[in-house]
């Protein structure tokens, strides 16, 4: 995933004082965000657990609510737009002009790109485990239906580009995970052409620096808002009345679901927590807002979570958007201190190495662990009662794999694609 699960360690500066930005932005900051990376390997460890489940222990899914793992994905878009928008608030608050465009896709392109397309091949030409059809109906059942390799040349091409979620008879095929690799991709386009509107006014105008960069922010959450609206406004023209195809089925309203103009508003509050976390650091953002943040970051992330639990229940598929903002919310409770040049004990417990390592990895983690879950099946490894300590072995299994395929990729692909993507102009 790129917050990916989708953005490296390296993907972040963070400043560890607080004087002005103006004559910090170029002062050398540690290599990450302290705190980050452990949340980011739980959430990927969360996604994990809810397909192993989904896929062979479905009623202990049902009967624990262990569903809302699945949210651990959302995180993700939220920690993307958090650390990718960072760089450009940065500038904009510093005076600084935009980061260079091509720099920004030439380390984008390689982020996602080699680890992805290296795991399709493998998973599809050699393991034989990607599906060849949707996901949703060939999962029907829980059976190994509708998986194997794909041949046809156009769902083919469609997987190696991830264009393939855009098209209802492509969509949920391959890697199914890969959808939100698509979403991303969107994500890495759309955040510098609005961003460039905020660049374009700073040189123009005299708008403050805070209002400027709320600009792409507002811009993605209207794209999101519309775009839900627009997609339930299809719902009853379908003819389709079950949830799952209309979330992940091989239609219009499920294409029209998973896409950005739907999910725009997932990295939206990340985007906003980066504002604040940067206004706070450069001393724009004072009294009890900075001070404090830990605190109301904490009591507002209850009556979140509330409704973020009513609103799954009920399948809305506004769901999505509460979960960012709790993402949000968490992702500043954790480095809120940092952005005061202090120390965060939390942020410490948060990056416990073995859940920091799996948030190092996470993208193969994410992209493998499909494949496996299908391959370990095959080989007889995964415990086909449906019950709680089944659906625990058979995570162990699927995660113990994964995290050893994931190591391989990261070490042979990721890690020296962005070390290759270092030597561009860093844009962060």
């Amino acid at each position: 995933m790129s917050a990916t699960p989708e953005d490296t360690a390296a993907a972040a500066r963070v400043s560890v004082t607080t004087a002005p930005v103006s004559s910090t932005i170029d002062k050398k900051r540690p290599a990450r965000i302290l705190g980050l990376d452990g949340p980011r390997g739980v959430a990927c460890l969360c996604v994990l657990a809810v397909h192993v489940g989904g896929h062979n222990s479905p009623e202990t899914v049902s009967v624990f609510k262990l569903g809302l793992l699945g949210q651990g994905l959302i995180f993700f878009f939220a920690l993307s737009g958090f650390l990718i928008f960072l760089p450009m608030v940065r500038r904009l608050f510093a005076g600084k002009p935009m980061p260079d465009n091509k720099s920004y896709a030439i380390h984008r392109i390689l982020r996602v790109f080699p680890a992805y397309l290296v795991i399709f091949l493998f998973a599809n030409f050699v393991m034989r485990a990607v599906f060849v059809q949707n996901a949703a109906v060939a999962e029907s059942n829980f059976s190994d239906s509708g998986l194997g390799m794909l041949t046809d040349p156009l769902t083919l091409l469609g997987n190696l580009t991830l264009l393939h979620s855009y098209f209802p008879s492509m969509l949920q095929t391959g890697i199914n995970p890969s959808w939100s690799l698509t979403l991303e991709l969107a994500f890495y386009v759309a955040l510098p052409l609005l961003a460039g509107i905020s660049f374009y006014l700073s040189k123009r105008t005299t708008i403050s620096a805070p209002v400027l960069a709320m600009i792409p922010v507002a811009a993605m959450f209207v794209i999101g808002v519309t775009g839900k609206v627009y997609a339930a406004s299809r719902v009853a023209p379908s003819g389709i009345t079950a949830p799952l195809l209309l979330d992940w089925g091989n239609n219009e309203v499920a294409v029209l679901s998973r896409s950005f103009w739907s999910l725009a508003d997932n990295f939206t509050f990340g985007m906003l927590a980066s504002v604040i976390f940067v206004a706070v650091d450069n001393g724009d953002l004072k009294g009890w807002i900075s001070s404090k943040m830990r605190w109301w970051t904490g009591l507002a992330m209850i009556p979140v979570a509330g409704i973020s639990l009513k609103l799954i229940d009920d399948n809305s598929r506004w769901q999505s958007t509460f979960v960012s903002l709790g993402s949000a919310l968490l992702i500043l409770f954790i480095i809120a201190p940092l952005a005061r040049g202090e120390k965060s004990k939390i942020a410490e417990w948060a990056d416990w190495a073995p859940l920091s390592y799996i948030g190092a990895i996470s993208l193969s983690v994410y992209l493998w662990h499909f494949p496996v879950l299908i391959m370990v099946g095959r080989f007889g490894w995964l415990n086909n009662s449906d019950t709680p300590a089944a659906m625990l072995w058979n995570f162990v299994v699927v995660a113990v794999v994964s995290v050893s395929f994931g190591t391989v990729t990261y070490r042979l692909v990721e890690k020296p694609a962005l070390e290759l993507a270092r030597k561009f102009k860093s844009v962060r």
